[in-house]
């Protein structure tokens, strides 16, 4: 019996070392397939690599913003602080060290007048003040690039260059996301309406630095399979403009009446409701009244309700909004109940600036 334990114990024994050994095996074999640790998960690049040998004779890489020292970020705002006194710094974290102009441009000198320290817009008539005007619609495609990246380094036109340094990824991922290009929204107005044949959602929003409607295309190859099992889609275009759009109804053109021609976007008040008395133009599709309500609908919504591509309206409580990142990291609250907007309740909720400067 004594002879069978010990045998016993030392084959366990002898297991146990030769697991030992396989897995020592394992981990010496990936370690030499892959020598250098990963680099993701670890936040942005630096300025020197984590690889990089100070023992090797070579040129140092450039400094970029990261690693720039607080004297020289301190230079980028230097000029700006004579005026903003007292401003709150944008990043708390004492490891992001940044200046005035890493984000917003313009001229840091000191003794500068406002309008040479200041980026000006191409139509002064319409940013009177520093506030976000009310209504303005499309009028950041008017813009040059480095105004809006002055007055919002977040607007997705410019925040690569203003913030891709660091956020890249996640700048890349709010461009192509439902906030940005509103998708669903109208391809689901569009198709329910009959005013698209395609159920798979074809347009969306999204604009250039020079203010162009972009076609936003997927950053991978996508497959029918894809798109059919996981809604994934290879592309979005710009939403068409609407006089170039056809009834979903091409019966709707047969409505009764026809005495005159109704003008584009003008009712009649004589008419009773649901009975039109007057039919669409005498002329071919895409003209006058024979195009389809539904993009004449998304392109009026669309200004009055914007998506990230513009600044919200800006003149109502809830709407106090700038566009791109800013929409959401700008905090502004929604109305005056500290039930519904929390701490930020006591600033309002009319969309006014509460920095110490």
């Amino acid at each position: 019996m004594t002879v069978f334990l010990f045998q016993l114990g030392v084959g366990r024994w002898a297991l146990g070392v030769g697991r030992f050994f396989f897995f020592v095996f394992i981990a010496a074999t990936t370690f030499a397939q892959n020598p250098d640790p990963p680099t993701f998960g670890y936040g942005p690049p630096t300025a020197l690599p984590p690889n990089y040998s100070t023992t090797t004779p070579s040129a140092r890489p450039r400094q970029n913003w990261i690693d720039q020292s607080q004297a020289e970020a301190d230079a980028k705002s230097a000029g700006c602080n004579q005026c903003h006194s007292g401003v709150e710094p944008m990043h708390q974290a004492s490891h992001v060290v940044l200046g005035c102009t890493d984000c917003h441009g313009g001229n840091p000198a000191r003794g500068l007048k406002k309008e040479q320290a200041h980026i000006l817009p191409r139509n002064k008539e319409f940013w009177k003040t520093s506030a976000n005007p009310p209504n303005s619609n499309v009028w950041l495609n008017h813009e040059s690039p480095e105004f809006i990246r002055f007055i919002n380094p977040g607007d997705l036109r410019v925040a690569k260059q203003a913030c891709g340094l660091c956020h890249d990824e996640i700048i890349r991922n709010v461009d192509h996301s439902m906030m940005n290009h509103g998708a669903t929204l109208w391809g689901a107005a569009l198709y329910n309406n009959s005013g698209f044949y395609l159920k798979n959602y074809r347009f969306g929003q999204a604009y250039g630095a020079d203010g162009a409607p972009l076609r936003l295309i997927n950053y991978t190859p996508v497959t029918p399979e894809d798109t059919k099992f996981h809604g994934i889609l290879p592309f979005l275009d710009p939403l068409p403009r609407f006089n170039l759009s056809n009834p979903g109804n091409i019966l709707r053109i047969f409505e009764k009446g026809g005495e005159k021609q109704l003008q584009l976007g003008i009712p009649t008040t004589e008419e009773p409701n649901g009975k039109p008395l007057r039919r669409l133009s005498e002329r071919g599709l895409g003209t006058l009244n024979r195009t389809d309500p539904v993009f004449l609908g998304l392109q009026k919504t669309r200004l009055h309700d914007p998506l990230l591509g513009f600044l919200g309206s800006n003149d109502h409580a809830g709407d106090y909004r700038s566009s791109g990142c800013s929409a959401c990291h700008v905090i502004y609250a929604n109305d005056r109940s500290p039930t519904n907007s929390g701490w930020w309740s006591k600033y309002g909720h009319q969309g006014l600036s509460f920095t110490a400067d």
